[in-house]
């Protein structure tokens, strides 16, 4: 299994499947090559998505009354016709930028792919092994709430077909972006900590060339090609986010079940956005660029002074390591580390108590309309 991890293959077979890249990865050349029958695969299967994604909002945004959930009030209503038509806008934006943008992506790619041949060890094949385990399961369960969740929640047979498609295959197609992403990450971190090592061995000038050519690709072509489609991935799971405290809070604990579904309905309004916030989470907290870098300014600290070219070269590059920026940004909206999960999850809470607000707001205004 560690062979179908090794070079990233899983991911990109995965992806080339969905039809969101169309290059074939050639092993003893380490190449991404595309072939006019891949590209024609890719324009026909990206061509399918944007029609079917632009049918399914023309027809939510026109019958709105199909997808009415009998259980929910206007307000939930309203807020899971936004979350549908959100989730067919950001699909249809995906498959859009990596089309035209897919010659950056390959050459992008391509060099990581030729790094990892460098620097890495066979230990990030495991990584790769667990990213794609876990996307496995957290697929299952998300299958499962969906299914089990809007069945019990009386929706009719097309919306219910069509609420599962859009959700499952969004979260199939975001959700490995993310994992590519957070593997492409892990592959940049372990060439930073093989430059850092050859710093500590005395190779300073190897080390140090290594590392800045790392960074330069980081806080260039990868915060450009991925960070523009970070932005309306995490967008749409912020949006997402209170969904299942939302369906908790105006079913389970307002007594719409019968106590014997209360259990069931309670574990899977619970583990609703779970799969969601678990990739969101590792991706923000896989973190390992940013710690390596800062950490080669601690390795030159320790580096004895020669009182040659090479001591001013140090003392610029620490000048300079401490007015560093974050290195990876959602297209410069926001980092993508650890600082930033306080900020996202601050949001959704504040999302959460305006949603329930609302619709303590029109059950007061139905109760005071009895009257």
């Amino acid at each position: 299994m560690s062979k179908v991890c090794r070079d990233l293959r899983i991911y990109l077979r995965l992806l080339h499947v969905m039809g969101m890249v169309c290059w074939h990865f050639d092993s003893d050349h380490c190449q991404l090559m595309a072939t006019s029958g891949s590209e024609r695969y890719a324009v026909v299967y990206a061509g399918c998505i944007l029609v079917s994604t632009t049918a399914s909002f023309i027809f939510a945004l026109l019958q709105p009354n199909r997808f009415h959930i009998a259980i929910y009030n206007q307000t939930g209503n309203f807020y899971e016709a936004v979350i549908f038509r959100s989730t067919c806008l950001v699909l249809f934006l995906v498959y859009v930028i990596l089309y035209v943008r897919r010659h950056r992506y390959r050459d992008l790619v391509q060099h990581i792919l030729r790094l990892n041949r460098r620097c890495v060890s066979s230990c990030t094949d495991q990584q790769f092994l667990h990213n794609i385990i876990l996307y496995g399961m957290l697929t299952i369960l998300c299958f499962g709430n969906y299914l089990h969740g809007y069945t019990r929640a009386g929706l009719a047979t097309l919306p219910l077909a069509l609420c599962m498609l859009v959700y499952i295959y969004a979260f199939l197609v975001l959700c490995l972006l993310l994992m590519f992403f957070v593997s492409l990450k892990q592959v940049m971190a372990a060439g930073l900590i093989h430059h850092n090592q050859q710093l500590c061995q005395g190779d300073l000038t190897s080390g140090l060339r290594g590392r800045q050519q790392i960074l330069q690709v980081c806080g260039g072509e990868l915060n450009e090609c991925f960070g523009l489609l970070m932005l309306p991935i995490v967008a749409l799971v912020l949006l997402m986010s209170p969904s299942g405290p939302f369906f908790l809070i105006s079913t389970v604990l307002e007594g719409k079940f019968r106590p014997d579904e209360c259990l069931i309905m309670l574990l899977t309004s619970s583990t609703w956005d779970t799969p969601w916030m678990i990739m969101l989470v590792l991706m923000l907290r896989t973190n390992g660029i940013s710690e390596e870098a800062n950490k080669t300014a601690k390795i030159l600290t320790k580096v004895p002074r020669t009182g040659t070219g090479l001591d001013r070269m140090i003392e610029k590059f620490l000048l300079k390591n401490l007015r560093q920026q974050p290195i990876l940004t959602a297209y410069g909206f926001f980092a993508l580390d650890k600082s930033t999960l306080f900020k996202l999850f601050t949001a959704i809470f504040t999302y959460m108590v305006i949603l329930v607000q609302f619709k303590e707001m029109e059950n007061s205004t139905k109760s005071i309309n009895k009257f």
